[in-house]
């Protein structure tokens, strides 16, 4: 078996299977925010893997597979009282989206029946028979399917069956890289504005001061997140990340005294950039821009500032808080630190 070819045809498969649906936006899901997390969290989960000793190439797979049903979510399922419907194992029930087209992973979730499913139990139903295609050895689909089935991790387990869903240590990493991802860092602060601006647009009010200040109560509301994820590397990444989002807060209230220089040079810009752009943002396309041309840009206007002006020095003190911003959000995206 040629595992680059298989890894380069399972990519693909995802990227095509998220496509298939019309619509845009759900809750705090968007069409390119799946993707782009995916591989966020195949690339944490496979430093994780070196660090831990675990195995890289089963985390690479299962990390690829791991959502390759989320696109059925729909909106979260209420009671009459506006309650949250959860299942025996206390995660969220969701409606079931149809996705427009078809594929090999419609034509599983139908066959085995899946609809209704959550998507870490359908997504492993899906990997396991998808795995089966190829020339993988029975125990390799069987732990890959075991990764897939505990990225996401039941309420109240009792230490018995906690052992039995995480007793490998590939399912603790799957499960720490996809909970970090969203939560926890420079990943975590990029997710927090595209949901925070769409919603504040849709209601016809956004402000860039308001949002800044209020940072430190979703900071703070993610320390739960770290101290409970299951590795020591994942804690240890993941109070770097945290200490990294307080010192962000503490840069950009700074900049708020600068407002003018830091809304066109520094990282209040980037925070008006990412929400010039906040339907259908592509982490990896926004990264990408802001690292070609938006930093190259603010350099070269810079240096045409007076030498002797006191903006310049300022701005360019500006731009490189955004270089640095960018470099390690970059890094994260590669699951590096």
């Amino acid at each position: 078996m040629n595992y680059d070819q298989v890894l380069s045809e399972l990519e693909t498969l995802v990227n095509d299977t998220f496509s298939l649906w019309e619509h845009n936006r759900v809750g705090f899901q968007w069409r390119h925010y799946t993707w782009n997390h995916t591989m966020r969290v195949r690339a944490m989960s496979m430093e994780l893997g070196r660090r831990e000793n675990g195995n890289v190439k089963l985390l690479e797979i299962a990390g690829t597979l791991h959502d390759i049903t989320k696109r059925y979510d729909g909106v979260i399922l209420t009671d009459d009282n506006g309650k949250r419907i959860l299942d025996h194992n206390g995660f969220w029930l969701n409606e079931t989206l149809t996705p427009a087209g078809e594929n090999v992973v419609t034509d599983l979730y139908k066959k085995h029946n899946l609809h209704g499913k959550v998507h870490h139990e359908s997504g492993a139903v899906i990997t396991e028979n998808i795995l089966q295609m190829y020339d993988f050895e029975q125990e390799f689909i069987e732990a890959a399917t075991a990764v897939v089935l505990a990225h996401l991790k039941p309420m109240n387990l009792t230490a018995e069956n906690f052992k039995l869903l995480y007793g490998n240590i590939e399912n603790q990493i799957l499960y720490d890289a996809d909970t970090m991802d969203p939560n926890v860092g420079y990943t975590g602060f990029f997710r927090n504005i595209h949901i925070h601006a769409y919603f504040a647009l849709q209601r016809g009010s956004w402000d860039l001061e308001e949002y800044v200040r209020n940072l430190p109560r979703w900071i703070n509301s993610k320390q739960e997140f770290v101290d409970n994820l299951l590795t020591e590397s994942a804690r240890e990444v993941a109070q770097a990340r945290q200490d990294r989002n307080q010192h962000l807060f503490t840069q950009m209230v700074d900049e708020l005294d600068d407002m003018e220089i830091n809304r066109k040079y520094g990282l209040l810009g980037i925070i008006e950039y990412f929400v010039s752009v906040t339907e259908d943002p592509h982490f990896q396309n926004q990264l990408q821009y802001l690292q070609d041309e938006w930093l190259p840009e603010r350099q070269k206007w810079v240096e045409e500032e007076e030498r002797d002006s006191s903006s310049r020095e300022r701005a360019q003190d500006s731009v490189n808080r955004v270089k640095h911003f960018l470099n390690l959000l970059a890094q994260e995206s590669r699951g590096e630190i």
